[in-house]
């Protein structure tokens, strides 16, 4: 199947308290529009169509240069205005439309992979969270209200994905209509007549709008930590890295499972929010920690960070082994990490190296890693 994106960017942002667009706010050292923009590297999508406000052109531009999918298209004097004329840059051969806020910077990867999916089994998808707030309806008289079971209440998001055809009718329909929407599901339930399925989306995907949003878009204050480990491999032992039981003729010694990158992380993590490191927490005087999994040290460390009232930002670790090469293996041990930490797998970096065959590493005699952390509070 073949996607394609529209961004749409077409707003002035002015609810953002901002001098300029928020599509151009600097976060963590890149226009939050590229940001959005590199959610959508993504094997089936071909095009990335950015509609953008007329006034944001040279800065929208340059912001794009070089990238070789994206196309830019003249945003219009509505969202839906914007999404009519992005659609007309979309490729005939196209199946499917993904349609997203631009300013939407925060998407993580697998509510697109599962809207995606979705839009090939049910025809049109678009991502949804739940209420947690409780809701009341104000009556006629514009005084009185009611209550709203907030469980039968879902608040949408973008990306919203379509059938290129049925989109393209849908929009043209309503241009005939002289009809405005903010929304592009309620656009295509209204002249294709078919529903839209829902799919779980995450509280992590807002669109930034408002003053408070574009300063927690940059993270607020940053705990950073440092963790290093290393031991001595043998045979005998399984390798565990990550998790992952890694096929090779020796594994690591240790009181543990002998993780190496799980200890070097652990000790980042501990060292990002001012606790004591692995060795005081799970001593090898322990029995009670002997050839234990160190997942489940790890989740011990995580019940820290949470009773400290802090959440992983990202984590970053290289693994220094002369043998075996790991590369194929860190997708699967960056994914597992990612989902026992409860992170986006944008934010789970793995690298792998050797060292020429010098030290005790070159010698195949043990691994070493070294890992870094970035926390926040919560």
């Amino acid at each position: 199947m073949k996607f394609n994106v529209i961004l749409a960017c077409g707003g002035s942002g002015k609810r953002s308290g901002l001098p300029y667009n928020k599509l151009l706010l600097n976060v963590g050292g890149a226009p939050l529009l590229a940001l959005t923009i590199s959610r959508f590297y993504h094997e089936s999508i071909s095009k990335i169509i950015v509609a953008y406000n007329a006034d944001d052109l040279n800065a929208v531009s340059k912001i794009t240069q070089g990238m070789d999918n994206v196309a830019l298209c003249k945003g219009g004097e509505s969202r839906a205005d914007s999404i009519a004329n992005a659609l007309k840059y979309v490729d005939d051969d196209c199946d499917y439309v993904i349609i997203h806020d631009g300013a939407r910077c925060n998407l993580p990867r697998q509510c697109l992979i599962d809207a995606m999916r979705d839009a090939v089994t049910y025809g049109a998808s678009a991502l949804y969270t739940d209420s947690v707030d409780s809701l009341r309806q104000i009556c006629e008289d514009g005084v009185s209200s009611v209550a709203v079971d907030r469980n039968k209440i879902k608040r949408i998001q973008t990306p919203q994905i379509f059938k290129a055809k049925e989109i393209k009718l849908a929009y043209r329909l309503a241009a005939e209509d002289c009809a405005n929407f903010t929304d592009d599901a309620t656009l295509f339930e209204r002249y294709i007549g078919k529903p839209v399925h829902l799919t779980k989306g995450s509280e992590d995907n807002y669109k930034v709008t408002t003053p408070q949003d574009c300063s927690i878009i940059n993270g607020g204050e940053i705990f950073i930590g440092n963790g290093w480990d290393t031991h001595r491999l043998d045979v005998g032992r399984k390798l565990i890295l990550g998790g992952i039981e890694i096929p090779h003729d020796k594994g690591l010694v240790a009181h543990s499972d002998g993780d190496v990158l799980i200890h070097a992380i652990m000790d980042a993590i501990l060292s990002a929010i001012h606790e004591r490191d692995i060795g005081v927490l799970f001593p090898d005087s322990d029995n009670s920690y002997k050839d234990v999994s160190s997942v489940v040290l790890l989740r011990e460390v995580l019940d820290i960070v949470n009773c400290k009232k802090f959440k992983i930002n990202s984590v970053s670790a290289v693994i220094m082994a002369q043998k075996p090469k790991l590369s194929a293996h860190i997708p699967t041990i960056q994914i597992n990490l990612a989902r026992i930490m409860g992170i986006d797998e944008n934010r789970m970096s793995i690298t792998a190296t050797t060292t020429e065959k010098l030290g005790m590493v070159g010698r195949e005699e043990g691994i070493s890693v070294s890992s870094v952390a970035a926390l926040k509070r919560v």
